[in-house]
């Protein structure tokens, strides 16, 4: 026999990476809503429980409707702008030192994967957020060798690719949350 402590225990744990508040609110709503139900079913807290659902799920439910926190959505951003420096093709050229190229595009499927990722798991809002600092990166990676390489040679068509890159991370944070969405609504009948 489940408790109803042990129960909402379970679903706390599964919201890991909600805002605080926003946790002790759904887990004081379900604990309310299970004890209205053990009373209207005479007792039996056993079919209240399983009423709910399982707690890994409702857990994953309500972090699905109400994304993670602050904190959360600043590490997965921190993480995509990090990943997304090394990613311009050249920054350092000098006598002793050339960023390869091929490096560079190990950065970028690194940083993409990772901001569809969080757009996947963590929702449009997050994945956006990823997106623009992976776009921010790059953009700032390249302004640093640019200001610091004042005989950099930089190309026309390089700079587009760098424009187009750094924009299609943000729109790879906006496509899942938003396909997600679509997928999951109701279907019409016919």
């Amino acid at each position: 026999m489940t408790s109803d402590n042990e129960y909402l225990d379970q679903v706390r744990r599964a919201m890991i990476g909600m805002a605080r508040p926003v946790r002790d609110d759904i887990v004081r709503e379900l604990r309310g809503h299970i004890a209205e139900s053990a009373a209207a079913n005479g007792g039996n807290l056993e079919a209240s429980l399983a009423a709910i659902g399982p707690p890994r799920e409702i857990g994953r439910h309500y972090r699905e409707i109400y994304g993670y926190g602050k904190a959360y959505k600043t590490v997965f951003a921190a993480i995509a702008f990090l990943l997304a420096v090394p990613s311009v093709p050249v920054l350092v050229i000098g006598a002793e030192t050339v960023f390869p190229f091929n490096l560079s595009i190990v950065f970028v499927v690194a940083a993409a994967s990772w901001i569809l990722w969080v757009g996947v798991a963590a929702g449009t809002q997050a994945g956006i957020l990823t997106g623009l600092a992976g776009l921010v990166g790059r953009i700032t990676a390249f302004g640093a060798v640019a200001l610091r390489e004042s005989g950099a040679i930089t190309s026309t068509g390089g700079l587009v690719l760098l424009v187009a890159v750094s924009i299609l991370f943000l729109v790879l944070g906006w496509i899942p949350g938003t396909a997600k969405k679509a997928w999951s609504a109701p279907r019409a009948e016919l």
